[in-house]
């Protein structure tokens, strides 16, 4: 047994007093309580669908539903990379919903009507495919170097053989990385929504997009993504979804969708037959 010198009653005072501190400073920085009348919502970052401050085409859809229904209730939007957002509202019950779920992940919780879609396809250069990826997409891009967006095996399971054919096959929830390996040509076909693939594209090479538009195809071989909300609480989902149903009669979620329906600078191809998975 040690002997309780005073230096040694000091160092473990000091050794605990540290420890509390550490707890203490941990905690702190944690996000306090939210007062009843905020929801707090755990989502992706997606731009144009959902950016770093809460806003884009899918944030505006959450809210102006969300308001329609109950105008005195406030969102808080908690942003992180697609996939941990599922994670993080699994394991810390401080949020109240989380967005972009789609039927094939399951979450604890109560989802609510479908609100949103993503139109996944594929990217690729004309030159590279000059004739489309035809009657059989899937086969076409075997032996290809793919870059897919995180979590894609699960919502698009059509991909699960060509993960394991392609001659690279990698999922990334940064998608601006997709973009510039694209651009690179590190990789030669991109799997994305439609809407996040042009919007980081935009960013890399924004003084030469006349050009390319002749360069890139993108071909909306799947079935558009239906995404819900999963929330803890039965009376948030009841307001979204009333809140929702609103928004759609009024003419408010067509405004919203035509706002991030910008032209494209990206050609679609005509001529590549769809593989969805209804």
């Amino acid at each position: 047994m040690p002997i309780l010198t005073k230096s040694y009653i000091i160092n473990i005072t000091l050794g605990v007093a540290c420890g509390a501190l550490f707890w203490f400073g941990l905690l702190s920085a944690l996000p306090k309580s939210a007062n009843k009348n905020t929801i707090r919502i755990v989502a992706p970052l997606l731009p144009p669908q959902i950016d770093t401050n809460g806003t884009g085409r899918e944030a505006e859809i959450i809210s102006a539903a969300i308001s329609a229904a109950d105008p005195s209730k406030k969102i808080e939007f908690h942003i992180m990379p697609f996939t941990r957002h599922w994670q993080t509202f699994k394991s810390d019950f401080r949020f109240d919903a989380v967005t972009t779920v789609p039927d094939e992940i399951y979450l604890e919780g109560i989802r609510s009507a479908s609100y949103i879609q993503y139109q996944n396809g594929v990217f690729f250069w004309k030159n590279n495919f000059p004739n489309g990826l035809g009657n059989k997409p899937l086969k076409t891009l075997e032996r290809s170097r793919i870059v897919s967006f995180a979590g894609s095996t699960v919502i698009l399971p059509q991909l699960t053989e060509l993960s394991q054919k392609a001659q690279l096959y990698i999922e990334r929830a940064n998608q601006l990385s997709h973009s510039i390996m694209f651009k690179s040509g590190f990789v030669d076909i991109v799997i994305a929504d439609e809407l996040i693939f042009e919007h980081y594209t935009r960013e890399i090479i924004e003084d030469n997009l006349d050009a390319l538009e002749k360069e890139i195809y993108f071909a909306p071989i799947f079935c558009p993504t239906e995404y819900r909300m999963v929330f803890r609480s039965l009376a948030l989902r009841e307001i979204f979804d009333i809140g929702l149903k609103k928004i759609t009669s009024n003419g408010v979620l067509e405004q919203i969708n035509k706002k991030y329906q910008k032209r494209s600078f990206i050609a679609r191809a005509s001529n590549s037959r769809k593989v969805c998975v209804k």
